[in-house]
């Protein structure tokens, strides 16, 4: 089967609510890719900015890579890979680049499922058909401590088992308090993942995560910035629960740095960030080798599939924030998502939702 052609899409999605992450969210621009094929197949990948920064530059980032698979076999994905790589290369080693390379790659497996007339999560491995999810587009820095409670006790009524809030920008005292506030809201049984955003330094990451361990924290995410390995390392070492970082690693190259220095506990890895599916799944064997669990950043769409495709798969992140842009979008129940069983993977693209958002 040969690509012939491609399709990008530039879309502005707004959010329901604005919130304060790193920065204040206001609407996401999600690049869709389509590949056409010989036979009349057609999938599609995904990239992704926010608040309209630099999505066109994306765009063109995503039509210079897919360029370079035209006219080439489905089948012969390192090839495709390589093809790729070597491309986005020249854009640059992180960033749009390797963002582009991930779209067109995420769409080239989407199509190969497609084609064997398999879930993705089947071609890839199978190991399960259901992967466990937490809840991460809530308790945001920018609530009150009452609307953080209100979020988290709703959260547990929807069937939620775990659930991601920020700290980081309030004091030491008043972050401690409103994650107290949390832990009162859900009770000693539900799983609080805690992600700072690189904003605090090695000390403050340590006295803090020894106050977060006497709360029941599940894990402590991106305390430093992630090329401080050494500093993650000293993190790592100091505390019981699990620190967790990778999200924006953009290779194998890098997690390989991260886990042989043991600056991580579980491997975190961004579908986008670190150049596609293919990439994805050689991260997640490499940290299975290291003896560490792997979990999703983003993306549920593809990310539900890449988890229950692997042995030491864990936890999807469940972060609606474009889900408005597909027919039947990933949703949780009880606490969980059910693999798709269809061709791909099984979320197809709304065609007047796509037009609607459409920049």
């Amino acid at each position: 089967m040969k690509i012939t052609g491609f399709e990008t899409t530039a879309l502005k999605v707004p959010v329901r609510e604005s919130f304060v992450g790193s920065v204040k969210f206001e609407c996401f621009n999600p690049v869709v890719v389509e590949l056409l094929t010989d036979v009349g197949l057609r999938a599609h990948g995904v990239a992704m900015v926010f608040n309209n920064f630099h999505v066109g530059l994306l765009k063109s980032c995503v039509d210079a890579v897919a360029e370079v698979v035209v006219g080439g076999e489905l089948e012969r994905w390192g090839e495709m890979w390589e093809r790729l790589r070597r491309t986005s290369t020249r854009i640059g080693n992180d960033g749009l680049g390797v963002y582009a390379m991930a779209a067109v790659d995420m769409a080239m497996w989407n199509l190969r499922a497609k084609a064997l007339e398999m879930p993705l999560a089947k071609l890839l491995g199978g190991c399960r058909d259901e992967v466990p999810v937490y809840a991460s587009n809530y308790l945001w820095r920018d609530r009150s401590v009452e609307a953080l409670q209100r979020e988290a006790e709703m959260l547990v009524s929807q069937g939620y088992r775990a659930m991601k809030m920020r700290m980081g920008w309030k004091s030491r005292q008043e972050d401690l308090k409103r994650l107290a506030a949390v832990r009162e809201a859900v009770g000693p049984d539900v799983d609080i993942m805690v992600d700072v955003l690189w904003v605090w330094t090695v000390y403050d990451s340590i006295v803090m995560g020894r106050e977060m361990e006497k709360l029941g924290v599940y894990w402590l995410e991106d305390p430093v910035p992630t090329h401080d390995v050494a500093g993650l390392a000293e993190i790592a070492h100091a505390l019981d629960m699990p620190v967790v970082s990778g999200e924006n690693v953009s290779s194998k190259r890098g997690f390989r740095d991260l886990f042989e220095r043991r600056a991580t506990d579980v491997a975190m890895i961004d579908v986008q960030a670190v150049g596609g599916v293919t990439e994805w799944m050689k991260v997640a064997a490499m940290a299975e080798a290291f003896n560490l669990p792997a979990v999703s950043h983003l993306f549920d769409e593809f990310s539900v599939h890449l988890v229950a495709a692997i042995p030491n798969g864990t936890w999807t992140e469940h972060m609606p924030w474009w889900e408005a842009i597909y027919q039947d979008p990933p949703q949780p129940v009880n606490g969980s998502i059910r693999v798709p069983q269809s061709p791909g993977i099984g979320f197809e693209l709304d065609r007047g939702a796509m037009e609607r958002f459409r920049l």
